[in-house]
């Protein structure tokens, strides 16, 4: 007991020092606790998912989620059990039930009652967002690095502090926090660009005065293949109706949520100097309603271009994702920053024309198939849309795969390459 309350208040008391002083306080030497699995005497690689196990958003990060975590749980490394984990507000990590993830998967036949237990050479993975519950949570991964287990960290993007106009006070005061419970105790983190990466290691350096060498910073690149991250079916009544009508005239496709950065109104005010100067031309949106986007929202229900050559698809499953990729003439994303940008990188996997803005991530992640516009005034946007589209007719057909984009099965064999653990195993 005596123990357990000293690490609570030296965890409590780092979370008031500056993050050089806590990461020196919160380091012993390890304690050496046994393998924790003890039937099959592997180590345990868990997987935080305490995000997704209860409201699974369906996008773009629970993509990442889903589809890393599929890709370990049918293939772990040599030696080592995938346990996915979760945590609440009111309870510490526990192992997720047997249920959770795939039907056959070996998974552990666990209920949510059982504590995670951690011993010497396990791994946590921070795969999940869990920004608004990281930071309760600091004694426990104290315990973990006490008994000789090591932390590591998935960032997907700085968005929420770099640009916390976009989103709620709330959110970016969460992210604050997660970012420095991860300063204070990662052995390593993955990023999913070098942008991201550059990022996050200039914030390390001028926010929490961490030398560049305190935490190892690598990069991943992220899958493409809708279909290896567990995807959602189901088709609207009139799928045949839609699929012709977006096959009959140029139809340009959109994906992602409707938040501020995406720049969904600049695409739609571009979309309408087209309409108005007679280009008949489809604009096919799909994601869901976010933050901060209610005019937006109002705006595409209520416009008079609406079903007609306006179409906003805001429940379209992963089934009717991959149709509307494969009939659609090319794929514009108008982001104004992004971690890594999956719509880009799913267009390119399947030779589609990308249209995107010129932010150094997309540069980065971007093949020949993508053309960069600046962002300009709308009637530029428009003139460079309407370019774009005449450019399309003239490329020729591509087949086979884009060297440019991965599998998920890549992803995740990078993914254990930069954990330093075995790739995965083959699977029979």
């Amino acid at each position: 007991m005596m123990n357990a309350l000293c690490l609570n208040a030296k965890v409590n008391l780092a979370t008031l020092l500056p993050v050089p002083i806590a990461r020196r306080l919160l380091q012993w030497p390890v304690r050496g606790d046994a393998i924790t699995d003890e039937a099959a005497g592997k180590k345990q690689l868990l997987i935080d998912v305490s995000v997704i196990i209860n409201n699974d958003a369906r996008t773009g990060i629970q993509r990442v989620v889903r589809a890393l975590l599929l890709q370990l749980l049918r293939q772990p490394p040599d030696g080592w059990q995938v346990r996915p984990i979760f945590a609440t507000r009111k309870h510490g990590y526990r192992y997720a039930p047997a249920q959770f993830g795939l039907p056959d998967a070996d998974i552990p036949s666990l209920t949510a009652t059982d504590v995670v237990t951690v011993g010497t050479g396990d791994l946590y993975l921070g795969l999940d967002l869990a920004a608004h519950l990281l930071h309760l949570h600091g004694t426990e991964l104290a315990q973990w690095k006490r008994n000789g287990a090591e932390i590591h960290f998935v960032v997907y993007d700085l968005l929420p502090v770099l640009h916390p106009q976009w989103f709620k006070p709330k959110t970016t005061r969460n992210f604050r926090r997660w970012l420095r419970t991860i300063a204070i105790f990662a052995d390593s983190i993955i990023c999913i660009s070098n942008t991201v990466k550059a990022e996050l290691a200039h914030w390390l350096q001028h926010r929490y005065a961490l030398p560049g060498t305190t935490i190892p910073i690598h990069t991943i690149p992220l899958g493409a293949d809708i279909q290896a991250s567990a995807p959602s079916s189901g088709l609207p009544d009139n799928i045949d109706q839609l699929l012709r009508e977006f096959g009959s005239k140029p139809t340009v496709l959109m994906v992602g949520t409707l938040e501020p950065r995406k720049g969904h109104s600049q695409v739609l005010a571009a979309f309408e100097a087209l309409w108005q100067q007679g280009r008949d031309i489809n604009l096919v949106i799909v994601g869901k309603p976010g933050w901060k986007t209610e005019p937006l929202q109002r705006s595409l229900l209520s416009h008079p271009q609406n079903r007609i050559r306006l179409h906003w698809l805001d429940s379209a499953s992963d089934e009717l994702l991959e149709l509307l990729y494969t009939c659609c003439t090319g794929v514009v994303v108008a982001s104004r920053a992004e971690g890594f940008g999956l719509p880009l990188i799913e267009a390119v996997f399947r030779h589609k024309p990308v249209l995107a803005r010129d932010i150094p991530v997309f540069r980065e992640i971007g093949g020949s198939r993508v053309t960069f516009f600046s962002g300009g005034t709308v009637a530029s946007f428009a003139s460079d849309i309407d370019a774009w589209l005449a450019q399309i007719s003239s490329l020729q057909p591509r087949v086979g795969r884009s060297p440019n984009a991965l599998t998920w099965h890549e992803s995740a064999e990078q993914l254990l390459v930069q954990m330093k653990l075995p790739a995965l195993s083959i699977l029979l």
